[in-house]
């Protein structure tokens, strides 16, 4: 990454760059685009960018404007469809020992989660409720030592479940 003093801020790595048409997103949109992909939470963000977390709020609801997505998980699924993987690999900590094994319905649920689904939209698909969704997602990011549904993806491709 390199310092751009017209935008005063660091351009992003240029693979990542190519994944919207030219100029849709600014610079500081894509690096931002990028970090969302990798799971950094939005004080995470702020740090790394040198700025507030309104600030990245801000950002990242322009971004996902501009992507035609809701959330910050849809807008990690666009950006791996559209991007190169090795850009988007999320810095994880190598697996410790899985306690135990996932259930069939956590291995739908991780599947429905790859398309940015929500919980509701998710629950939807499987015919139960959405709290029972969210006490499973509870049940994943224990399982795949995450912190959420982006390194939870990120930790399933790590596994080849996805």
């Amino acid at each position: 990454m390199t310092w751009d003093p017209v935008i005063g801020a660091y351009a992003p790595a240029e693979p990542f760059a190519r994944i919207v048409p030219r100029g849709a997103l600014t610079p500081c949109e894509v690096e931002l685009l990028r970090l969302v992909s990798l799971g950094m939470t939005n004080k995470e963000i702020a740090v790394h960018l040198a700025t507030s977390v309104p600030m990245v709020k801000w950002r990242a609801n322009r971004v996902f404007e501009k992507l035609h997505v809701r959330n910050r998980v849809q807008a990690a699924v666009r950006a791996g469809q559209l991007a190169a993987p090795a850009s988007l690999e999320a810095k994880l900590a190598p697996p410790g020992p899985m306690p135990e094994s996932l259930r069939s319905a956590e291995r739908r649920i991780l599947g429905l989660l790859a398309f940015g689904l929500t919980n509701r939209q998710i629950a939807a698909s499987l015919g139960i409720k959405p709290g029972t969704v969210k006490w499973y997602m509870h049940e994943l990011f224990g399982k795949l030592q995450v912190r959420n549904r982006i390194e939870a993806l990120a930790r399933a491709r790590q596994h080849d479940w996805l």
